[in-house]
């Protein structure tokens, strides 16, 4: 995978879960370099570093997010109703709903049952 892409991948997911382009910037940029440097690779982008990447964005955003304004009467559906989730279910919404991956993978990041995430 192109490493552009990956990057575009994890902005991507980053502005689901906050709806802020600035702070999702920071959070996508942090968690790529924190993958990069435990992968230790030279830069060549596998399926398991985006899971990795989305993981660790996820880490960010639950210990730092951030209060989302809702200024903008241009959010429109589904990505107002994300955003006027609480944090976790707007996690679990990407995290199963867009991304495709499984509630079970996401349990050691939230310290959460998998009865309660599925909740």
């Amino acid at each position: 995978m192109d490493i552009d892409l990956f990057f575009k991948k994890i902005y991507t997911v980053a502005f689901r879960l906050t709806g802020e382009e600035q702070f999702s910037e920071e959070i996508s940029s942090q968690a790529i370099i924190h993958t990069f440097k435990e992968m230790n690779e030279d830069y060549k982008v596998t399926e398991n570093m985006i899971h990795l990447a989305v993981i660790e964005l996820i880490k960010i955003f639950l210990s730092n997010p951030i209060p989302i304004s809702h200024s903008n009467n241009n959010l429109k559906g589904i990505k107002r109703a994300i955003l006027e989730l609480k944090p976790i279910n707007r996690v679990v919404v990407v995290w199963k709903d867009v991304l495709g991956y499984e509630i079970h993978d996401n349990i050691p990041i939230s310290d959460y049952t998998y009865e309660g995430l599925y909740k």
